[in-house]
């Protein structure tokens, strides 16, 4: 998965991390919200988009 996460980012410019690794708090709701107000919330399953 981190192999993926680092071919992203080199070829595309797309940073995956997930959110439960920002350690920073302010930085961790930032980024929620941002993704909250692009795509909605999440529905808080398993089923990763699926």
């Amino acid at each position: 998965m981190n192999a993926m996460r680092a071919a992203a980012w080199h070829r595309h410019g797309v940073a995956a991390i997930p959110v439960d690794d920002i350690t920073d708090p302010w930085l961790r709701q930032a980024i929620i919200n941002e993704a909250n107000r692009r795509w909605g919330r999440r529905d808080g399953g398993t089923n990763h988009g699926r």
